[in-house]
Order: C-alpha cells, then sequence, then structure tokens
C-alpha cells in the first residue's frame, strides 16, 4: 500500500518509499509545540471576543448613529454571514501557502479596521467595517485550529485541540463584560481600540515566536521554511548555530489538484464528512442560540444590569475551561484503547501512512459521543425549565456550567474526527465546518426570540434539546460504518 492509498484528502506524501522508517511526526521541541499551541489559542480568542463584546454597546451606537436599535442589529447579522464565508478562502490559502502568512495579512487588516471604527461616525461605514472585522477575526481561527493539528499526532491531538479552543471558550463568556464595563466607563469607542490592542499584541506574539507549521512548505518540521517566513526567534538561533541542519523533506505534502476556494463545500460530499457536520452544526448552532438569549433572558427575569449579565455567561465558560481534564482525558484514554485493541501501537509523535488507514478513528472519537449528547440534552431541559419556573438565580446558572462542559467536549470530538479524515489540509476542513456552524448559528439565533415569546423558553429548550437527540442516529451511523467508508474512499482514490 503506498502513501496516497493513507490519505482520505487530496494531498500525498512526497519523497518517501514504505520501507523507509517513518520519521518523527513532529520535529518541533516540545517546548516550541506548547508554545505554538497557546499562540495558536490565543488566536482563537479574537473571534468570538469581536462578536460578544459588541453587545452592550448597541444601545450606545444607536443614540450616537441616529439610528434605530434595529438597524444596528443588522450589522450583528452581517458579521455572522461574513464570519461564516471568510474561513473558505483563508483555510484553503493557508493550507497551500502556509499559516504565518494568512494570519498577519488577517491581523494588520484586523487592527486597521478596528482603528476605523473607533473612529468613525457614519451607519454606513460602520455596516463595512464591520465586515471587514469579521474578515480579519475569523480567517485566522480555522488557521489556528490547523496549526494544532500540524503538530499533534492523533493520539494526542484531543487534549491538545481542547486547549486550543480554549480561545472560543473563554472570548464569548469575558466579551459581553469586557464590553458592558468599557462602555460604561470609557463609552463604545474604547472597545474597538481595545481589540486593536489585542491584536497588535498577537501580531507581535506570532512574528516573534511562532514558526510556520504548514506540511506542505516545512513538512514535520524539519525542512526550513522561506527566509521571509520565519519567526524572530528561528532567526535568532539561526544566527547562533553552526553546522546544518539535517531536512527530511519526505514529510513534506503536496496536492494532487490545484486547491480552490470551493474546496471547503467539496469535502462535504463525502459521506463521513456531510453526517458530522450536520451533528456538529446542530449541537452548535443549538447551544449557541441559547448563550445568544442569557441578556434577554436573564435581564427580564432577574432584573439585571448589563455587567451582571455578563458575568452570567462566566459558569457555562467554566464549564467549557475544564472540558480538557474531563472530557479530553477520558478521551484521549479510549483513544489508545481502541487503538490497542485493533493492534495497533500508538508511539508518542509518530504517525505512519498505514495507521492512518488502520487506525479506527470513528470508533475512538465517537465513543463517547453518544453519552455527552444525552447527557447534554438533559442539561438543556433542566435548565430551560429551571429558567422558566424563575426558581433562585443558581437554578439555571448550575446546569450552564454542566452543559458547557459536556458540549464542549462533544462539539470538539467531532471536530477532531473531521480534521483527521482530512489529515493534510485541516484548514479547509475546519474552514467547511466553520461555514455551516456560522450560517445555521445565524438562522437558529434570529429565530430564536419569535420561538420563546410564542411558547417559552422551557418549550424552546426542550425542542432544542429534542433536535440533538434526533441527530444522534448520524453518529451512531458514523461510529458504525465510518471506518469501513473511510477505506472504500481511499480505495476508489488509489
Amino acid at each position: 500500500m503506498d502513501a496516497t492509498k493513507a490519505r482520505a484528502s487530496s494531498y500525498v506524501l512526497r519523497g518517501r518509499e514504505n520501507n523507509e522508517e517513518a520519521p518523527v511526526y513532529c520535529a518541533f521541541s516540545e517546548k516550541e509545540k506548547i508554545r505554538s499551541v497557546a499562540v495558536a489559542s490565543m488566536v482563537t480568542f479574537l473571534s468570538p471576543v469581536s462578536g460578544s463584546i459588541y453587545y452592550p454597546a448597541l444601545q450606545s451606537l444607536s443614540q450616537d448613529l441616529g439610528v434605530s436599535i434595529n438597524t444596528i442589529y443588522l450589522t450583528i447579522t452581517v458579521y455572522m454571514i461574513f464570519q461564516g464565508f471568510t474561513p473558505l478562502l483563508t483555510g484553503t490559502l493557508s493550507d497551500q501557502n502556509g499559516r504565518r502568512p494568512v494570519f498577519v495579512a488577517c491581523l494588520i487588516v484586523y487592527i486597521g479596521v478596528n482603528i476605523g471604527l473607533c473612529v468613525q461616525d457614519s451607519v454606513l461605514i460602520l455596516f463595512v467595517l464591520r465586515c471587514l472585522q469579521s474578515v480579519g477575526s475569523n480567517g485566522v481561527s480555522v488557521v489556528a485550529t490547523a496549526t494544532i493539528a500540524d503538530l499533534i499526532t492523533r493520539a494526542e491531538r484531543r487534549k491538545y485541540m481542547a486547549y486550543g479552543s480554549l480561545g472560543f471558550t473563554f472570548g464569548p463568556a469575558v466579551g459581553p463584560v469586557l464590553g458592558s464595563v468599557l462602555t460604561q466607563f470609557l463609552g463604545w469607542r474604547s472597545i474597538f481600540a481595545f481589540l486593536a490592542i489585542v491584536a497588535a499584541t498577537l501580531l507581535t506574539l506570532i512574528l516573534a515566536f511562532l514558526p510556520e507549521t504548514c506540511r506542505a512548505m516545512v513538512g514535520n518540521g524539519s525542512v526550513p521554511a522561506p527566509w521571509w517566513n520565519r519567526s524572530c526567534l528561528q532567526w535568532l538561533r539561526l544566527s547562533f548555530q553552526s553546522g546544518t541542519i539535517a531536512e527530511d523533506r519526505g514529510t513534506l505534502v503536496s496536492p494532487c489538484h490545484r486547491p480552490s476556494l470551493w474546496d471547503s463545500i467539496r469535502i462535504t460530499r463525502q459521506r463521513s464528512t456531510g453526517l458530522l457536520i450536520l451533528a456538529s452544526t446542530t449541537l452548535s448552532s443549538g447551544s449557541t442560540a441559547i448563550l445568544a438569549n442569557i441578556p434577554a433572558l436573564f435581564e427580564d427575569h432577574y432584573r439585571f444590569n448589563a455587567l451582571q449579565v455578563g458575568l452570567c455567561y462566566l459558569p457555562d465558560a467554566i464549564g467549557a475551561l475544564s472540558a480538557p481534564w474531563t472530557v479530553g482525558t477520558l478521551a484521549d484514554r479510549n483513544f489508545r484503547r481502541c487503538c490497542r485493541l485493533a493492534g495497533i501501537t500508538v508511539a508518542r509523535n509518530q504517525q505512519t501512512p498505514q495507521q492512518l488507514l488502520s487506525m479506527p478513528l470513528e470508533k475512538a472519537r465517537l465513543q463517547l459521543m453518544l453519552p455527552l449528547v444525552y447527557v447534554s440534552a438533559g442539561v438543556l431541559t433542566i435548565y430551560s425549565w429551571v429558567m422558566q419556573m424563575r426558581v433562585h438565580v443558581a437554578g439555571p446558572l448550575i446546569p450552564l456550567f454542566f452543559l458547557g462542559n459536556v458540549i464542549s467536549g462533544a462539539r470538539n470530538s467531532l471536530a477532531m474526527l473531521i480534521i483527521d479524515i482530512h489529515a493534510q489540509r485541516p484548514a479547509t476542513a475546519s474552514a467547511s465546518l466553520a461555514f455551516f456552524r456560522s450560517l445555521a448559528g445565524a438562522g437558529v439565533a434570529a429565530a430564536m426570540v419569535p420561538l420563546i415569546k410564542a411558547i417559552g423558553i422551557a418549550w424552546t429548550g426542550t425542542l432544542v434539546a429534542a433536535t440533538w437527540l434526533i441527530v444522534s442516529p448520524t453518529i451512531f451511523t458514523m461510529h458504525r460504518y465510518g471506518h469501513n467508508w473511510r477505506r472504500m474512499d481511499n480505495s476508489s482514490k488509489s
């Protein structure tokens, strides 16, 4: 079996025969990997905080710009639309041309746009700049996810990716709190000044410490990146390093066809990918819609102000932040157990093409999924009904903690499996998932307000939980048949 048969994506391994000893998966040191994962995690903070920090300023923007609040709400809709489409471009570009150039370009755009938002006084300019802000912030999210996939093997990826998703979790929680504090004491313009400062700090960290990780350019990290695509730390090391670096060009990957903007859409035609995206989109859109309605519900039921409402996001955030130590640890142990039962030895920092095909990825990733989905549905139902009954505020906040923990674990497991299946183009796969999540989330969030008014939060939450249960058979189907489908797909491409 050659390397092509072991790839589910349209990428092949260059210059390595099957009888050669498998190289290490990542040539970077452990400190470099941890540092890179930390920087990538901080970058993922930018997209969710850019959206959530904006909410407390809606009323102030409406008054200062002299337009209705409904007009300002439209800027959120426009932001979410671009949030879905932007990763389609940046994901494909980063798989072909490297991660760092996309990071740098998007962050430069983002900094400039936020400076413009800080000084503008026109609602038309607000609309245009919010679109560009979405391009800058959301363009880097899928690239950050792909960076972690470049560095970490499948056996360890679940836990590391959970760490990498902390920014996604922390952003929505602290965004409303930061937005309310900044708006109350410094005005709404300070929000965009703050975001520009955060982005400039991230850009500095990327230029200084983050190496190029795209396997099409540097392989497992042993192939030097072009001179213009090296971090300051790499330049410093090369200045004091004597001798030559042992390059392993056999670890480079290259596309079998020219990458296209529509690659992220095309991959959904695969049975496995389509089912996984359906399940992940259903879970994500439901949880996003519930969280988006926290301000209205807590303001109405408990008469909370903007700052108090922002603090109500913390239980969900703390639950999600603890997921790497709960769900993540269990998932990694289960992965090794499934590989051991399949007779596969999982070596640290090694991952051969034969292992890629023979690993029971679907079973290893999805065995914990069904219990997580069922627990999530139950917890959401409890949250909805205690909110409807207007019990003490601790009543809904406690379920929010557990919901954040289990739903975050479920979503991360699905995202990891999608990246595993498309191992050689992780940014493209992540972009596809982000595209459908964003569009579905925008639609469901818009429908939640009239639905809650019509049937109440209790039955609305129950309905969302029911959709999670309805979609659960797709997870069982993937668990049962996914591995065979992947082998068949590889055979047809050979």
